[in-house]
């Protein structure tokens, strides 16, 4: 598949074809930009833990799968894309408001894809964790 990926193609890979721990994280997807994609988490039962808290698992997820729908508004599609390696960093704890992950591509070649995230609250606009990653493009 090439070309475009959209808001609604993008809301059907959330719903059907992410892992269910993902599915189950109930992201939206906010915004779709040549190289760039917002995701939104809202602090639910399964995204928070004591104390309202995000969970820094589903802090990851959320990273991981706002770097990969970055990837795919390159330009060349949806299509496989492995994580290779992934960092985050925890700034905040958070989990009174939703949460917004904001990624981009840095890099993007034939073989692999470096991206950076940074995941704010939507509504003070505060720094709740970074990540960076890379991701195998197989064939």
């Amino acid at each position: 598949m090439t070309g475009e990926f959209t808001i609604e193609q993008g809301a059907q890979v959330l719903a059907e074809t992410m892992p269910g721990c993902v599915r189950e994280l109930g992201f939206t997807v906010e915004h779709l930009g040549e190289g760039s994609a917002t995701l939104r988490m809202r602090p639910t039962a399964m995204a928070c833990r004591e104390g309202d808290i995000y969970a820094g698992q589903a802090l990851a997820a959320l990273a991981d799968t706002a770097m990969c729908f970055a990837i795919w508004t390159d330009g060349r599609g949806r299509r496989p894309v492995a994580t290779v390696d992934l960092h985050v960093t925890f700034l905040r704890g958070g989990g009174q408001e939703d949460l917004l992950a904001k990624a981009e591509i840095v890099r993007s070649g034939r073989t692999l894809s470096f991206c950076k995230v940074s995941m704010v609250l939507a509504d003070s606009g505060k720094d709740v964790a970074s990540a960076v990653g890379t991701f195998s493009l197989p064939a």
